[in-house]
């Protein structure tokens, strides 16, 4: 059904309410507000799109994790106290920071108020509730354990936000290294060069050829600065447009996988979140084909969301996991394998993907520090090249002015 943004009054009070409600059309929804005492005075319909459809609701549609692991922790606590599901909405709606979380919970509590359920309600928002998300809220209802899958819940989505922050600590330290580089570099070219070219112009000598490639370097940034800038835009942007693309994503991650250093952190990290997810939703009551089929859906990594898809047939015929993972050592190395294969001839599966999710949390993290201690020498030798490089451009043809004078 069509999601609508609407802004009303209360008859009673005057009171402006403005939330985000799903109806069949917009006098469905007029009515149903009327229902409630809120008199329709506007309304746009809007159109969902899951996270990352479009660049606009990557920037501004996105829910961060930190956002969501709150919210679950929020949400448990406030129920353990005795707080029923539509007073912990208001509440957590008035505390998240995050403006799409927010009026997602506006229109997840009026839902609610009409009857539907808390997963059915958050069905609307993939932004805000990924399937896995509902999933976890989906058993809660249905078993009557709502707090405890909010517990599972909050555990599983600070592990994966610990695990996204330590990749993203490990990158962050190069990329502000080559940026550096690079804004030194257009500065040298728009700025130091052609002051360089003055001087040089007035001495009848031949420069070296280092010094005349940097100089036409120079004058080729200068006259064309902004079709440069132009080029690089739409090359990310059609980077961007083709990672959109399922087929050209696939192709592109796999690759990954191939390199010689970063293969082992891509692999290292969806090994930790398989692990960690498969546990989490074993643990909070879900059916094991019904996990993989959730593991399938919202694995990032193609490669392995396809064999989480095909595993789950395999498993509906009553064959072990660990048999079926056994062909995919390259996606699953020996030692995965066995420890499954051992938690599934104990019955103790969730137990042991928790520790095995736990050793390659704490690998991803300790590899990506090593990763900075290796990269910081080798982005020191290449800042000492480039510096070294300009250097001989600059000084060779002063030696060589200073001998003609």
């Amino acid at each position: 059904m069509p999601i609508y943004s609407f802004e009303g009054r209360r008859e009673k009070t005057g009171e402006v309410i403005r939330g985000l409600r799903e109806a069949q059309s917009h006098a469905l929804l007029g009515q149903d507000l009327l229902t409630e005492g809120v008199l329709l005075t506007r309304y746009t319909q809007k159109v969902q799109r899951l996270p990352g459809a479009t660049l606009y609701s990557m920037i501004f549609n996105r829910v961060p994790v930190i956002e969501r692991v709150l919210f679950s922790r929020y949400f448990s606590l406030m129920l353990r106290a005795g707080m029923d599901v539509k007073r912990s909405l208001q509440a957590l709606q008035q505390q998240t920071r995050s403006k799409p979380l927010k009026m997602a919970l506006e229109s997840v509590y009026h839902d609610i108020e009409r009857g539907r359920t808390l997963a059915e309600s958050m069905q609307v928002f993939p932004a805000a509730f990924p399937p896995m998300f509902i999933s976890f809220i989906e058993v809660g209802e249905t078993t009557g354990r709502l707090q405890e899958s909010l517990e599972v819940l909050a555990s599983q989505l600070q592990k994966e936000y610990e695990l996204r922050r330590a990749v993203k600590g490990g990158l962050m330290y190069p990329a502000v290294i080559i940026l550096a580089l690079i804004a030194v570099a257009i500065a040298m070219m728009f700025f130091v060069v052609p002051k360089l070219v003055e001087v040089f112009e007035g001495f009848n000598v031949q420069l070296p050829i280092a010094t005349r490639i940097l100089i036409f370097a120079s004058d080729i940034f200068q006259n064309y600065w902004m079709w440069i800038f132009i080029g690089v835009f739409v090359l990310l942007v059609g980077a961007w447009g083709l990672m959109q693309v399922k087929s050209v994503y696939a192709v592109v991650n796999e690759g990954l996988l191939h390199l010689p250093i970063f293969g082992g952190i891509i692999q290292k990290v969806n090994l930790g979140r398989f692990a960690r997810n498969l546990s989490s939703l074993l643990q909070s009551g879900v059916s094991f084909i019904r996990a993989l089929e959730i593991l399938g859906q919202n694995t990032p990594h193609p490669s392995y969301a396809r064999v989480f898809s095909a595993a789950r047939e395999h498993v509906r015929q009553g064959k072990e996991l660990s048999s079926f993972l056994a062909d995919f050592q390259r996606l699953f190395p020996p030692i995965v394998i066995n420890v499954i294969k051992v938690g599934e001839e104990t019955g103790a599966l969730d137990q042991v993907l928790a520790e095995t999710a736990l050793f390659y949390e704490s690998e991803v993290d300790q590899t990506m520090k090593n990763l900075t201690s290796i990269m910081e020498p080798i982005l020191m030798v290449a800042v000492g090249l480039a510096v070294g490089a300009l250097a001989v451009s600059v000084i060779s043809p002063i030696y060589d002015l200073v001998n003609v004078v």
